[in-house]
């Protein structure tokens, strides 16, 4: 009898898991990628009403030869760099927003294919975010480059 109880409360807390899910305008996202800290991110969809700022984390979709054979795959990132913000690469690669050091661009993946990287001295232009991850091997804007407004599609808060 006790585990027909426990069987029936593990299906309705099941059930009332998926429906408050289905419910509601945001979701959970779980992310396997090492280039976070966070794994769990709360999203919400974005619209032209959000503004997006530094720190902030948001979801895109892309494309790159160097992953899923060009095929479309979406990411998490962080904002390191917005619109009006001054964005400059030196010739040893490495990345600055507004004279911060924000990161080092490398000349290989970490399966030893060459990558090419993003070349950009200047104001970065209205609707156009520079987003990185948090390790050194990330995929981010250091070989993309800028992902646009358009783009994003949720605004993500980490959880875990």
């Amino acid at each position: 009898m006790l585990l027909n109880r426990k069987k029936l409360i593990a299906y309705l807390a099941v059930l009332v898991f998926v429906l408050v899910g289905t419910l509601m305008p945001s979701h959970l996202s779980f992310t396997m990628t090492p280039s976070l800290k966070y794994r769990l991110f709360w999203l919400n969809n974005y619209s032209a009403k959000n503004s997006i700022g530094k720190g902030d984390y948001v979801m895109f979709e892309f494309s790159t030869k160097y992953i899923n054979n060009g095929q479309s795959i979406k990411a998490i990132k962080e904002v390191v760099c917005i619109p009006g913000d001054n964005l400059n690469v030196d010739n040893k690669k490495n990345y600055y927003c507004n004279g911060h050091y924000i990161g080092t661009a490398k000349d290989t993946s970490l399966t030893g294919v060459k990558v090419d990287n993003f070349r950009y001295t200047g104001t970065v232009p209205e609707g156009s975010y520079f987003v990185m991850g948090h390790i050194k091997d990330s995929f981010d804007s250091k070989y993309y480059g800028f992902i646009q407004r358009s783009r994003i599609e949720k605004i993500a808060y980490p959880i875990l």
